[in-house]
């Protein structure tokens, strides 16, 4: 009978008494003393978890077996051959298609006989039904933790701490707050790992960025709110735009998109006559191979133009619609008056605490959402608009559109311009009174 003797340790349990691979090898070569062995398989430092497919010496074993020179392969206990039922089915194909079968030399596991067979396929039913229920249990412990307001397990990612499984800002959470505005206003990962150092202290890989940005940890801790969480998953989610090979700011990079196929549109730029700057956009579909029919080129001078008149429009039909509103709205003081008179029947035990209560909550609410209300934009910021914008610096500007955009579509007589958050102008406009434009 030719036997192959199979070994593994993973790296953790090189050094256990009775794991090790002298003390597998010694066991095996006893036992198969009077056998012709066609060789040891020794997988060092890897898991039983793994994929057979990540296990070279399983891997030639398992070649060896098809190619006919194995008829028994023997192991020490089961679980040096496998943990993981779906790879242990995956391997017994093979075995099974080419008459090979195995023994677990310490336990009572073998495929040499039908009854082998057949207790290990109980064992194994049982032992994947027990894995599930464990993962069950474990599901619902976590339910039951997060319906608390607790995180489920792990470690708080930096900038947070778990406070007893509440997870809560660090003194180090204003770095990450610094990295989600540098990702917003830039549209650029890689430029926020050229950064790193200067915003987190430390340098970090352009995985390491986006794993930090896709961190739902930090929305959870509240060290970012929802719209900038909700903002900079947008921005990851739409394929990357090629990186520039200079540091120009382009203002609508990632933002431009070809009306024909949805393709976000290239920037370039070239000198006229040595002097101006002409910077343009095309279609990245047409420019690579001709694949779309956009040919048109669009002038980034045009679109910042069209754009601007468009915010000063937005911005005056904006302070109407608050100001109706406002009208159609209870007055603030008179909310407070109406409280003031509440408390006072309380007070002179003319009414009930219960009643007091019934009656002072609505009005409470009231007030919070009538001092909550949007506001006009500042009539200053309307008359001069043009002027302000004009004063940023292009990384300024390229930092507004792409918090005020989601994207931009030419059209026939101009552009589409579709904002964040669902044309969300209070949000839009908020944004632009804090930047003091």
């Amino acid at each position: 009978m030719r036997v192959a003797l199979y070994e593994r340790v993973s790296t953790e349990e090189q050094s256990l008494h009775g794991l090790s691979i002298e003390a597998q090898k010694a066991a095996l070569e006893q036992w198969a003393e009077g056998k012709t062995i066609v060789g040891h398989y020794t997988d060092l430092g890897i898991s039983a978890r793994k994929p057979i497919a990540k296990r070279p010496e399983l891997q030639r074993l398992l070649r060896d077996c098809e190619a006919g020179k194995v008829d028994l392969i023997c192991f020490t206990r089961l679980d040096r051959w496998t943990r993981n039922i779906r790879e242990y089915y995956k391997a017994q194909d093979i075995l099974d298609a080419h008459g090979v079968a195995w023994r677990a030399l310490q336990e009572d596991y073998e495929t040499e006989t039908a009854a082998g067979i057949l207790k290990t396929n109980i064992m194994l039913a049982v032992a994947q039904d027990e894995a599930l229920r464990t993962s069950e249990r474990i599901k619902a412990v976590f339910a039951r933790k997060k319906e608390r307001g607790l995180v489920p397990s792990g470690a708080a990612p930096f900038g947070v701490v778990n406070d007893k499984g509440i997870l809560k800002p660090s003194p180090d959470a204003p770095k990450i707050q610094a990295v989600f505005d540098a990702f917003i206003n830039g549209r650029s990962a890689h430029a926020v790992t050229v950064r790193s150092e200067e915003l987190l202290g430390h340098p970090v890989t352009d995985n390491g960025i986006r794993y930090l940005l896709k961190n739902r940890s930090y929305l959870d801790a509240g060290v970012i709110d929802r719209a900038t969480w909700e903002k900079a998953q947008e921005i990851l989610s739409v394929r990357a735009v090629r990186r520039a090979r200079s540091d120009r700011e382009y203002l609508f990079a990632g933002l431009l998109v070809c009306p024909v196929c949805g393709c976000k549109m290239t920037s370039h730029y070239q000198k006229m006559k040595g002097r101006y700057e002409y910077v343009y956009y095309r279609c990245y579909a047409n420019a690579k191979n001709g694949a779309c029919s956009y040919k048109k080129t669009i002038r980034e001078d045009k679109v910042e133009e069209f754009l601007l008149k468009r915010l000063a429009v937005l911005i005056e039909d904006y302070n109407v619609e608050v100001k109706q509103k406002q009208q159609a709205r209870p007055n603030p003081a008179a909310i407070k008056t109406r409280m003031d008179k509440l408390t006072d029947l309380y007070l002179s035990d003319t009414i009930s605490k219960e009643d007091y209560l019934a009656r002072y909550e609505p009005l409470k609410n009231a007030l919070k959402d009538a001092e909550n209300a949007p506001k006009p934009v500042p009539a200053e910021v309307v008359n001069d608009f043009t002027a302000s914008y004009e004063s940023f610096s292009r990384k300024a500007r390229k930092a507004f559109w792409s918090r005020l955009l989601v994207r931009i579509v030419p059209t026939e007589d101009g552009f589409l311009p579709v904002f964040d958050r669902n044309d969300n102008k209070q949000l839009l406009f908020s944004l632009i009174v804090k930047m003091g434009i």
